[in-house]
């Protein structure tokens, strides 16, 4: 589309993150890349340094946020408690007298997740030129979450956190007896199941994400002048929202299935 001078085109909706730069290593370094000088890099995409961004802006936030507390909170204190408040109920709600041993897992999962999914509602622009010398404007940042390497990351994370919890409470005998369950003859199918969880809560999130990402460039692509705001909040605060409760609930279940009936020792 052709507007005065200024042209728009839409990228592809289907591609991978692009790589933003890469970080030297020898040639024989797992995953490096030759470059066109003949050294070899490490290649760092644009999920990697938004995440890192992410996590620069998590510790901002809870460091200046939780610096100075009070007895009588101001607003930004009442914020974090109403935050830690709630996250202490979901918690306990679930896994009971295991809540202080996963709760910062628990919260810091949902809060990482909620922040990747509504990266894309802020419109941060990103200035670069194509091979025809054009300037183009686009996103800076993309959600990690519509990457599926980082959901996977997260899903392995959570699936070693359930596989260790139910060790600590059966011991490992007892955890591939109940592989076993009821009879020798469902271990096969245990053993699927077992590996269906990481599949199934990490392509649920970045199967979402990345469906929201395709639907709201589609609908810039029909209409570049008009910012569909609703769209966005949908998308990405509520959709957002929603798919880290989901996740979360997920990870609790499967933390106390693995946990079952066992108490936690006293400290």
């Amino acid at each position: 589309m052709r507007l005065g001078p200024i042209e728009f085109f839409s990228p592809p909706l289907v591609e991978g993150p692009s790589i933003v730069f890469f970080i030297p290593v020898p040639h024989h370094f797992p995953m490096s890349m030759q470059l066109a000088d003949g050294s070899y890099g490490l290649p760092v995409t644009i999920t990697v340094v938004t995440t890192w961004i992410i996590m620069l802006t998590f510790f901002l936030i809870f460091h200046f946020g939780l610096k100075k507390l009070e007895r009588n909170p101001s607003k930004i204190q009442t914020v974090f408690e109403l935050l830690y408040n709630g996250l202490n109920s979901l918690v306990e709600s679930v896994l009971g007298k295991w809540k202080k041993k996963y709760f910062a897992y628990i919260g810091t999962l949902i809060c990482f997740i909620f922040l990747s999914n509504i990266t894309s509602f802020f419109p941060i622009p990103g200035f670069s030129h194509n091979e025809a010398g054009q300037l183009v404007i686009s996103p800076l940042l993309r959600g990690p979450n519509a990457d599926i390497n980082t959901t996977l990351g997260l899903a392995l994370i959570t699936t070693f956190t359930f596989m260790t919890a139910s060790i600590r409470a059966n011991g490992i005998i007892g955890y591939f007896k109940g592989l076993m369950e009821p009879t020798p003859v469902m271990l096969p199918m245990n053993i699927i199941g077992e590996l269906a969880k990481p599949t199934n809560i990490s392509m649920r999130l970045f199967g979402n994400n990345f469906a929201g990402m395709v639907i709201i460039g589609l609908i810039y692509m029909a209409a570049p002048w008009f910012i569909p705001v609703p769209l966005h909040l949908y998308f990405d605060l509520f959709g957002g929202l929603v798919q880290a409760f989901v996740f979360t609930m997920l990870t609790l279940v499967y933390i106390q299935q693995a946990l079952g009936d066992s108490e936690p020792e006293l400290e």
